[in-house]
């Protein structure tokens, strides 16, 4: 067997030991791609963006006229001057007042703008739920990381009590100090990635990939407020384009009261000796004599109106005060925010640079000296958490829909 044959039968062995799929890398994704990804995969956004193509393939109904009528008809009473009875062929049509036709169409129009609107309320609210699950898995990662390093500190410091405690250097209580401690990073380590698998599926659920991907590792920043424009703001846009559309539907309501209006052109003609054609046009209105059904649907239009007026008013207050709110909160995490970054995290690297120096040197023993090293830790855990609560309510803040 020569050399080649040996390579071939050595590449078909690592593929049955090591699936193809073990070799493959996953595709790295940044913030941007998961919300570009979301915008032309999520299929729940794409059955919004389907219902506004719906509203909007319905505009030219406006203009319905009724169905054209043809008819036949032969009266013995219709008798010519040749003195045969006339067969009459014709075509009618009815039609609504010729200005409710344009207020249909509006109003159409206008169902499309709403749905317009609506769907971008949930497109902002896509971004959200995928930006706040993109950096809740950064956050974790780091908090990982920091359980990490933790769990083998503590893993190291048991293994170290246990072997004090058999040369009897120490006592039971530090032995069972060092495995409890051991045991709760263990625990909080599981929990972390357990979490961050659980944000993994949130975020497949949103952005809805054929092919698997990863979140590189990445430093945790702090994330910028955006500036607000109230007239702009999909929600009142929504509201506003509400109004607009109950506005529409009295004035189309208002206008149902006026007459329809009818036209009939029609010949007659028999076959007898001397028959002639006699043309004919007939044109009328259809006048209502009870207003009182019309009348109501006016009054409930009306009412539909007042009710959406309310509701976009209740909406801009609830909105505005629920942003203050978020201020508010996120005044309380920039406060840990700025602690950290002014004494925390200076005051963590001399906690770990005296620890090293003190034990090395001998003042403290290794029981202290992972106290120490828990509490630069912990300095560093509580700013992530902190930081975590502030990005979060930058994202409320940014794509606040539902006050």
């Amino acid at each position: 067997m020569n050399s080649y044959h040996k390579f071939i039968l050595l590449l078909v062995g690592l593929m049955w030991v090591f699936p193809f799929s073990a070799f493959a890398q996953k595709e790295s994704i940044n913030i941007t791609s998961a919300i570009d990804s979301a915008l032309q995969n999520n299929l729940g956004l794409k059955s919004a963006q389907q219902k506004v193509e719906a509203t909007k393939a319905m505009i030219p109904m406006g203009f319905n006229l009724d169905k054209t009528q043809v008819f036949y008809r032969h009266d013995q009473n219709d008798i010519a001057e040749n003195g045969y009875s006339n067969t009459v062929f014709g075509i009618s049509q009815s039609m609504l007042f010729p200005t409710v036709y344009g207020s249909q169409r509006k109003v159409f129009e206008n169902m499309g703008m709403v749905e317009q609107q609506q769907y971008l309320l949930t497109q902002n609210q896509i971004i959200k739920e995928v930006s706040q699950t993109y950096y809740t898995i950064v956050y974790l990662q780091k908090l990982e990381d920091n359980y990490r390093f933790l769990d083998s500190l503590y893993q190291q410091f048991s293994i170290a009590a246990n072997r004090r405690y058999e040369l009897g250097e120490t006592n039971y209580l530090e032995k069972l100090t060092a495995r409890s401690k051991m045991r709760e990073l263990a625990v909080r380590l599981a929990q972390t990635a357990e979490s961050k698998n659980q944000a993994y599926v949130m975020l497949d659920q949103l952005i809805q990939l054929e092919r698997e991907y990863e979140i590189p590792d990445q430093d945790l920043l702090p994330l910028p407020v955006q500036n607000w424009d109230l007239e702009t703001h999909p929600g009142i846009q929504f509201y506003q384009q509400s109004i607009a559309l109950r506005q529409e539907n009295v004035t189309l309501e208002r206008q149902r009261l006026w007459p329809d209006l009818y036209g009939e052109v029609f010949r007659g003609t028999n076959t007898g000796p001397n028959a002639r054609i006699y043309p004919g046009v007939q044109v009328g209105v259809s006048i209502p004599l009870w207003f009182g059904a019309q009348k109501a649907k006016i009054n409930s239009t009306k009412y539909e109106l007042a009710q959406t007026n309310y509701a976009s008013e209740n909406y801009t207050f609830q909105l505005v005060n629920k942003r203050k709110q978020l201020e508010i909160e996120l005044q309380k995490f920039q406060e840990a925010i700025s602690f950290y970054t002014e004494e925390g995290q200076q005051l963590s690297k001399q906690l770990i640079a005296q620890g090293n120096q003190a034990y090395k040197g001998g003042e403290i023993d290794f029981f202290q000296y992972v106290l120490l090293i828990e509490n630069s830790r912990n300095i560093e855990v509580d700013y992530l958490l902190n930081l975590q609560g502030y990005n979060m309510t930058v994202l409320e803040i940014n794509y606040l829909i539902n006050p």
